[in-house]
């Protein structure tokens, strides 16, 4: 796999991502839909800068070395066995706390993704920061979770 189609899936992640927060964000409101639409747009915005790295590296072989592959073959495994699954599964589920779980693990999947995928590239730190964005998107998710604002919303309660 190269390191155009390593960035590739990257990119589709994030268009996902994008995709799954803003319909999460048509069928809410108030807080939870300025949320979800934050998301959004930072997942649209995750897209457009791996775009960016793909494009300043296209042109050079060293993406393409022997320890790439390695790595390549690693995460291009690890996209399909849990990125893909997730991704392709446009549903949003029926509860808050079902959507709000999907969109954890979906974060916490990519960050180990992206982990990966930084060791190719010559300067690591624009990746770097996507999944530090990633890692605040999980934070984020985690603390809406727990917080009072969906206190009143049960296992159970419908989107």
């Amino acid at each position: 796999m190269t390191g155009r189609e390593l960035f590739n899936i990257a990119i589709k992640v994030e268009s996902a991502g994008y995709s799954y927060y803003s319909k999460l964000a048509g069928k809410v409101s108030g807080s939870l839909k300025e949320f979800f639409t934050e998301l959004a747009n930072q997942e649209r915005e995750h897209a457009k800068r791996f775009e960016e790295i793909m494009q300043k590296y296209e042109s050079d072989t060293s993406i393409a070395t022997w320890q790439n592959e390695e790595v390549s073959g690693y995460a291009e495994s690890y996209a399909k066995a849990f990125i893909f699954p997730e991704i392709e599964n446009e549903s949003i589920p029926e509860t808050i706390i079902g959507a709000l779980r999907k969109a954890i693990e979906v974060e916490k999947d990519s960050i180990i993704y992206y982990n990966e995928i930084k060791s190719i590239v010559p300067d690591p730190k624009p990746v770097e920061e996507i999944i530090n964005e990633e890692k605040e998107h999980l934070r984020k998710l985690s603390e809406k979770m727990l917080s009072e604002d969906l206190s009143t919303y049960s296992e159970g309660s419908m989107i």
